[in-house]
């Protein structure tokens, strides 16, 4: 047998060089050192993939349909044996196609040697020229940011099950279909939605709840590829926010932590990640029971009725009543502003948030009743966002979308047989972790810290931590959450630490000490303070990272730089260049440092991040 011949085709969706970067990253690790094809028209006049240019099969008009803008449109690789390439297939973020050329007798015979769980004409076929054979699959990436177009057009489990068969046949029996023009609001089918040059980010389990500042979810899982490519491993985020990097990390089959502080963000995390776990057929049936229980209790609750009879419940009306003034007082004395006047407004809606919270108790799966909680939570920020519908219609409609994204999952792993790792995010703090993971266990850590007062978190949460009792202490919440926008710390405390250069934990970081003086010298002690306390939680969080990986593991931080005005002019924070500064004080070793453009930001000048990637 001759040499075996890789062609990576990237995403038309590329939209800026770094993720062409992230490409070759995730190569890299997973295969080794790749050749950048700059046009597959070049490639294309070469053996052996010429061989397959001819009337018959022609792949040129398949390779080149929709390829992405940009200098680089794949890679290439050479290897003098075939092995199997799973791997490859189900982990690449940025690749959209592979291409295989062997020379082989037996094509089947190579086709499950090489992808054992390939579908022909679902996401792989080959074509046969002499004595070579190519090979053609689709990556698991492809089908699951699709699979959101699935989730927008589909209203029950029937449509679901017709557009899985229209997505998979789609790489196949579609590149020559002419799709509808943009601007057709009319009649366009879900092929049309396929040919748009976006990049899905919420699709299935990566849209349960609303909330800002995501990570993007093939960035996260290109990284992984590169800092932990090993089929068996643990990885990290310790700013785990709403799950994305223990999703990709369970697409990936590797196991996972995250460490949060917020619960909300925990139950967010953890409903993602568990969900798609849990039985169809049972989820089905518990959900019916739900939506019935809240339906029949709300309405004996607004019958003026004391006490509830309806399955057993046993809720007591009275104590609901008493509850939702508590609940609204706390609602109008927030110490945030926050979306929400109608909970404000309207007892009698937030009896029924009490009603359908409480309910939730006869819930015995803790799989199904936290997704039920997160939908409920859900339902609230509906509510907030001015969902003008009553309640248990936009309760209902939030449930039975979720419920469609799982089903959805399940239809397509019929076909990708992803085999899920398992993920757990703890309510903790990231710069004290010694109670929940031990030291020299990650195999790779991937995170973003909050930018010192760039997002306030808390806003967006507010109506459903009161609501819910999520939080026994707002204000604890708020205080121990790094980069809090609104805190007001400790003054003293802080300006006390500065002086004392034996005591001061950033004597290290000349760098933040710099940018610390900078802002108090020029009245901005309180932006000063902030940044200094920030830069005093990332060290922490940086010592807890080092104590839990393993030599030789990576881990990524991507973050961005904070501007403050300083005598009209704003003066730039280096978050990036001050970390990179504090983790090689620490111990860690530079392993790469990428700038990557934001396309779009609606928090202050924030318009560049590092992704910074640092080995123990």
């Amino acid at each position: 047998m001759g040499k075996v011949y890789y062609y990576f085709k990237l995403f038309n969706s590329i939209k800026d060089p770094t993720e062409t970067v992230f490409a070759e990253l995730e190569l890299q690790g997973l295969l080794g050192k790749v050749t950048q094809i700059k046009n597959f028209t070049d490639i294309l006049l070469e053996r052996p993939l010429s061989l397959f240019t001819k009337e018959g099969i022609r792949i040129q008009d398949i390779i080149t349909y929709e390829l992405p803008y940009g200098e680089v449109q794949g890679f290439s690789f050479v290897s003098d044996k075939i092995q199997d390439i799973s791997h490859l297939v189900s982990r690449l973020a940025y690749t959209r196609e592979i291409y295989i050329i062997i020379e082989t007798d037996n094509p089947e015979k190579t086709l499950k040697q090489i992808f054992p769980n390939a579908v022909l004409d679902k996401n792989a076929q080959y074509f046969k020229v002499d004595k070579f054979t190519l090979f053609r699959f689709i990556t698991h990436q492809y089908f699951l940011e699709k699979s959101q177009y699935i989730s927008k057009l589909s209203r029950n489990e029937k449509e679901v099950d017709k557009n899985v068969e229209t997505l998979f046949a789609y790489p196949f029996k579609q590149i020559y279909r002419i799709p509808a023009p943009v601007t057709t609001a009319v009649g366009k089918r879900l092929e049309d939605y396929f040919t748009t040059r976006e990049e899905p980010s919420l699709y299935l389990n990566h849209y349960m709840h609303p909330y800002k500042g995501k990570f993007h979810p093939k960035m996260v899982r290109a990284l992984l590829n590169y800092i932990c490519p090993q089929s068996k491993a643990v990885v990290l985020d310790n700013f785990a926010g709403s799950g994305t990097l223990l999703v990709e990390a369970s697409y990936l089959g590797l196991d996972s932590f995250g460490v949060e502080i917020n619960p909300l963000s925990v139950l967010m995390s953890n409903v993602k990640c568990n969900s798609v776990k849990i039985p169809i057929e049972k989820l089905k049936k518990e959900i019916d029971r739900y939506i019935k229980m809240v339906e029949n209790e709300i309405n004996a609750f607004s019958s003026g009725k004391s006490k509830s009879f309806f399955f057993r419940s046993n809720l007591n009306y009275d104590e609901i009543r008493k509850e939702s003034k508590q609940l609204q007082k706390e609602l109008a004395n927030p110490t945030v502003a926050y979306n929400g006047e109608v909970f404000k407004k309207s007892e009698f809606l937030v009896q029924k948030i009490i009603i359908a919270r409480e309910l939730l108790k006869k819930i015995e799966d803790k799989d199904i009743r936290e997704f039920l909680l997160l939908s409920l939570s859900g339902a609230i920020s509906d509510i907030a966002r001015r969902v003008r519908n009553e309640f248990e219609k936009v309760l209902a409609d939030r449930i039975n979308d979720l419920y469609l994204r799982l089903y959805l999952f399940h239809r397509l792993n019929e076909v990708l047989k992803i085999n899920l790792g398992e993920a757990y995010t703890y309510c903790d703090d990231t710069r004290d972790m010694t109670k929940i993971i031990e030291s020299n266990r990650i195999d790779g850590i991937v995170n973003s810290p909050p930018y010192s007062t760039a997002l306030d978190y808390i806003k967006n949460d507010y109506p459903q931590l009161i609501l819910l009792r999520l939080v026994n202490s707002m204000e604890e919440l708020e205080r121990n959450m790094m980069g809090n926008p609104r805190v007001n710390y400790d003054k003293r405390e802080l300006l006390k630490m500065i002086k004392d250069e034996e005591k001061d934990p950033l004597k290290l970081s000349t760098l933040a000490k710099k940018y610390v003086d900078i802002l108090m010298s020029n009245g901005r002690q309180s932006a000063g303070l902030r940044v200094y306390k920030f830069f005093i939680d990332m060290l922490f969080t940086l010592k807890e990272m080092y104590r839990v990986m393993k030599k030789g593991a990576k881990a990524v931080i991507i973050i961005g730089n904070n501007h403050f005005l300083v005598s009209n002019r704003y003066i730039e924070i280096p978050n990036d260049e001050i970390i990179l500064e504090i983790g090689k004080k620490i111990g860690f070793n530079e392993d790469n440092a990428i700038r990557r453009e934001l396309q779009k930001s609606s928090v202050g000048n924030i318009r560049q991040e590092m992704v910074i990637i640092f080995e123990k």
